[in-house]
């Protein structure tokens, strides 16, 4: 029966482009859709209408990944590496069901004492939508990393055209899209979606397959894991908490729509990462030779593409969004576009290191980078304001590669990663030289450098000869 099933993984293994650039492209559509939706929202609900929204879709995220103990980036790993059954996961994905339901019994009538009452239906809604959102991740990870990738990228994409169809059709031919008629529309496809999670993972044979799982036992080698997610919330937002307590409401609110336009593209990143953590993952499984140089120079490509195509189209973004008010947000999303390069990087990073076993390390990575954001930021964030806060947010990564590449230990992928960190920081020389003069110029010329290097990065191959990363993955599995 193993050697059967290893054979079967071996004809699924994917390249690194399905298992990670697919998951990307799902999340652009996913993200776009979402986009549209609150713009039709804002227009006919009121702007408070999307921060109930937001607040919703925040306290469905706390409560997915509070209940959920790191088991799904777990799976993602063990199941594409063998460690763990499809039957295992199918039960562990009903199991995660039967604890979000109970979760959510509770939380509706607490909402119903915190929110005002005539949005507590709309509120619950909405918050229903982004847990079961979260919940499919457990079902997705049966096909992460093989061939049949493509069908969670499909779902989504098709998802979020039914979601902004719908929304648009009330806004336009009805009588305009209110709070709860958005929030029904949130989680009526998010139902359909879990439902065709189900279904196109296989999740559902999965279940007439005997199979049983230690849970304690599971639980207890998802809590890295676990502990990893709690802080990415906290480092993800801890800038603007500390800028709060050295700025003006104004400054803050620049910085955080400054925030709130590279964000997507950060989401996108993690969800690559999740799909290379699958690939590098098959790779231990079924003993073909891992290359992590792969993965990173695919992050690092990925990277410059997304900062470039981020300042480019920054000039426009910020005059249709913001008009005449943008007031600093323009300079602050350029110097976040450097964040964004070197984020992709360290998504790349970070997925090598959990694919090589040490979850713990990765807790300790966050754990550095959590208290250099902190420190940069005091520092930072008082003489220079929301500038402070921006740059402490891009200084943050090279405390996060740093500490990725001394957990790794890998002296091939220091020589990939340091000239990769050097030219973006030469890139950041030209932007701040080119922002003396203009925001537009500087957004566009850098825009155009980032592009270029792109392009240099994925037509780039490696040298033949040149020294291979030494198999980190079977070190540790």
């Amino acid at each position: 029966m193993t050697s059967t099933e290893t054979v079967v993984e071996q004809q699924q293994r994917p390249s690194l482009k399905v298992a990670s650039g697919l998951l990307g492209v799902a999340t652009i559509f996913t993200r776009l859709s979402v986009l549209l939706v609150l713009a039709l929202l804002t227009r006919d609900a009121g702007v408070a209408s999307v921060g109930y929204y937001g607040l919703a879709t925040l306290t469905g995220s706390f409560v997915a990944v509070g209940l959920s103990f790191g088991v799904p980036m777990y799976l993602t790993r063990d199941v594409a590496a063998g460690a763990v059954s499809r039957a295992q996961a199918a039960r562990v994905h009903v199991g995660r069901f039967v604890v979000l339901v109970a979760a959510m019994a509770l939380a509706y009538p607490i909402i119903g004492f915190t929110v005002p009452g005539g949005i507590v239906l709309g509120f619950f809604l909405f918050l229903v939508s982004s847990v079961l959102e979260q919940w499919n991740d457990t079902a997705w990870v049966l096909i992460r990393g093989t061939r049949t990738a493509w069908a969670e990228a499909l779902t989504n994409g098709v998802a979020g055209i039914v979601l902004v169809a719908v929304c648009a059709a009330d806004a336009w031919f009805f009588d305009g899209l209110t709070f709860t008629d958005a929030a029904v529309y949130f989680v009526v496809v998010a139902a359909l979606r879990s439902a065709a999670a189900l279904v196109a993972s296989g999740l559902w044979r999965q279940l007439r397959t005997p199979a049983h799982v230690a849970w304690v036992e599971k639980v207890r080698q998802a809590l890295p894991y676990y502990a990893s997610d709690l802080l990415g919330l906290m480092y993800f937002r801890g800038s603007v908490l500390i800028l709060a307590l050295f700025v003006s409401a104004a400054q803050v609110g620049e910085y955080v729509a400054a925030s709130a336009l590279v964000n997507p593209a950060v989401q996108v990143a993690a969800s690559m990462g999740v799909g290379a953590l699958a690939y590098a993952g098959r790779l231990a499984g079924d003993g073909a030779p891992d290359e992590p140089g792969t993965i990173f120079r695919f992050f690092r490509g990925a990277g410059y593409a997304a900062a470039g195509a981020l300042l480019i189209g920054l000039p426009l973004a910020t005059y249709i969004l913001f008009g005449d008010e943008s007031g600093s947000t323009p300079v602050l999303t350029a110097i976040l576009a450097l964040f964004l390069a070197l984020r992709f990087a360290n998504y790349g990073l970070s997925s090598i290191l959990l694919a090589a076993g040490q979850a713990g390390s990765r807790l300790l990575v966050l754990v550095f980078s959590i208290t250099g954001n902190v420190v940069l930021n005091l520092l930072l964030a008082r003489p220079f304001g929301a500038y402070g806060a921006a740059w402490a947010t891009v200084l943050t990564e090279l405390v996060v590669a740093g500490s990725l590449l001394w957990f790794i230990r890998d002296r091939a992928l220091v020589r990939l990663v340091v000239p990769a960190t050097v030219v973006v920081a030469a890139v950041g020389v030209v932007l701040v030289v080119f922002l003396t003069w203009s925001t537009t110029v500087a957004a566009v010329v850098t825009g155009v450098l980032f592009l270029a290097l792109a392009g240099a990065s994925f037509l780039s191959r490696p040298q033949r000869g040149a020294h291979r990363a030494p198999s980190i993955i079977k070190e540790y599995v």
